[in-house]
């Protein structure tokens, strides 16, 4: 709640000293008559409008637990996000970021908690809807701090007759309330003798303080912090939670890919391809349309991260094969670096025009959605651990699938990719079953990683072995054109380079398809 009309939207996070205290309304109490407040009070005309606020925090309440609370508000004069902390009696601060979209958390509000959350999941836990009817209060009541008397017309506090329709969205705890409550503000730099005042009136329609502290609070009252599923639970339940928690690895890392922190790219990207494949393994849980669509846009955004990390990958790979050397190695170091750079910066420009999309908006909509009101079929029903597994099972049959294709052109190593990304989805799969917990899926997760790294180092091979033929290709050109020596010479760096990978590449297929043998 704000005191003064703010002219335009803030554009960086700012906080603002709250203090209000909050009454219920019993049965039987009558409409405080605000013509009596006293000491020079006067009630002013009032007004209303409609506020709505979704709060959220971790599905185990951490941010609760922590005595603070993140909410997105629209409507009113302080749209956007707070973040309340800690009371201290009728005071509180409140950190407050533009309202931006909606379900898609600012990061320097979500980092206030990143050592106390880590990569869990933020998602919204409760709507409230507002009728609020606002009626300000002045006149010579309004003592600063400091105990002189201001002028007679100086805002004193604002009385705030609030109607609420509150609704929890988290699964198994879905419940509407309805209620009416008023708050009262006190204006900046206002004694909290305001507060008697106003309290007399209060108090004698018959009001009384509130037994909550917050309208959250009163939402949630009975609401446990989430556990998570176990092997009895059903698989709706369990593949959701693991969506969750793969939503919150992407939230963690999403702001740091935006600066380009160490491996957050690689982390963000890693988050997506799990709830890709938790999609593909475990998408007959859900309407078909749905997963479709979602998927869709994960495979769009994995694209967007992709440009980036396959330019970092690039060149961690293609500089551990330059051993320090003779000056051509040196050059062709230096080469590499500055092309791979440039790549790099250009698809990191690209992806952070992405983020700052509708569609990125919208991608986070979605997983949103899908979490908190996930589009079940009646397989979702089944018990978790028999479901699971079943499910899981079937993708290793797309892995042995694509490996009989495979096999009958083994040089076409674009099959073989296609086999490493089914064994990647085998491999999310045990891992889901494996947080139920399940002491079978432990070891058959381990053996799908195995598989899963064995095809990366092959992939890897094969895309520096492609990189290295255009690296080639090009310095060849630039010998054409320059006829030095010194061209000749890095060109003959980069065709030994290549032929040690090619090599490799050669030696990382037999490896990765021992792995495969030893799983199917």
């Amino acid at each position: 709640m704000s005191i003064e009309a703010q002219s335009e939207r803030v554009r960086t996070p700012s906080e603002q000293r709250e203090i209000e205290r909050k009454y219920d309304i019993p049965e039987g109490a009558g409409e405080p008559e605000l013509s009596k407040l006293g000491a020079g009070l006067r009630a002013g005309g009032a007004s209303t409008e409609t506020l709505v606020a979704e709060y959220v925090d971790t599905p185990e309440l951490a941010i609760l637990g922590a005595r603070c609370v993140l909410r997105r508000r629209t409507g009113g004069d302080d749209e956007g996000w707070h973040l309340k902390r800690p009371r201290s009696g009728d005071e509180r601060i409140e950190v407050h970021a533009p309202v931006g979209a909606p379900r898609r958390i600012p990061p320097e509000l979500r980092a206030e908690f990143a050592e106390l959350i880590g990569e869990r999941p933020v998602l919204p836990l409760v709507e409230l809807m507002t009728i609020r009817t606002t009626t300000e209060v002045r006149g010579g009541g309004a003592w600063s701090a400091g105990g002189t008397r201001d002028d007679d017309d100086a805002l004193a506090a604002l009385i705030c007759d609030d109607v609420v329709r509150a609704r929890v969205l988290r699964i198994g705890d879905e419940r509407t309330l309805e209620w009416r409550e008023f708050e009262v503000e006190l204006a900046e730099g206002a004694s909290t003798r305001v507060f008697d005042e106003i309290e007399a009136v209060l108090f004698d329609a018959g009001l009384t303080p509130s037994v909550h502290t917050s309208k959250l609070v009163r939402t949630l009252d009975g609401v446990e912090a989430a556990q998570a599923p176990t092997g009895q639970a059903t698989a709706g339940e369990a593949v959701v939670f693991a969506i969750a928690g793969r939503f919150g690895e992407f939230q963690a890392h999403e702001d740091g890919a935006r600066r380009d922190a160490p491996d957050a790219v690689h982390q963000a990207r890693v988050a997506l391809r799990r709830l890709r494949s938790l999609l593909k393994v475990f998408g007959s849980l859900f309407e078909a349309d749905a997963v479709k669509q979602l998927a869709t846009e994960l495979k769009w955004a994995g694209g967007v991260l992709g440009a980036p990390r396959d330019a970092e990958v690039l060149r961690e790979l293609v500089l551990a094969e330059l051993d320090a050397g003779p000056e051509a190695v040196e050059r062709a170091r230096t080469r590499i670096e500055q092309v791979l750079a440039e790549r790099h910066d250009a698809a990191l420009a690209s992806f952070r025009a992405e983020v700052d999309s509708d569609r990125w908006d919208s991608l986070h909509d979605r997983l949103v959605s899908f979490i908190t009101a996930p589009p079940f079929t009646d397989d979702a029903d089944r018990r978790a651990l028999g479901a699971m597994r079943r499910l899981t099972r079937a993708a290793i049959v797309t892995v042995e699938q694509r490996a009989e294709r495979a096999r009958k052109k083994p040089r076409k190593l674009e099959r073989w990719h296609d086999v490493r990304k089914a064994a990647k989805s085998v491999r999310y799969g045990y891992e889901a079953i494996d947080e139920l917990p399940d002491a079978k899926a432990k070891k058959q997760r381990k053996e799908w990683k195995h598989l899963a790294q064995a095809f990366g180092e092959l992939q890897d091979a094969a895309m520096l072995d492609a990189e290295l033929a255009v690296i080639i290709q090009n310095l060849d050109a630039d010998h054409e054109r320059e006829q030095g020596d010194a061209v000749a010479e890095t060109v003959a760096v980069f065709e030994e380079v290549r032929e040690r990978v090619r090599r490799r590449r050669g030696e990382g297929l037999d490896t990765a398809r021992d792995a495969l043998d030893n799983v199917t």
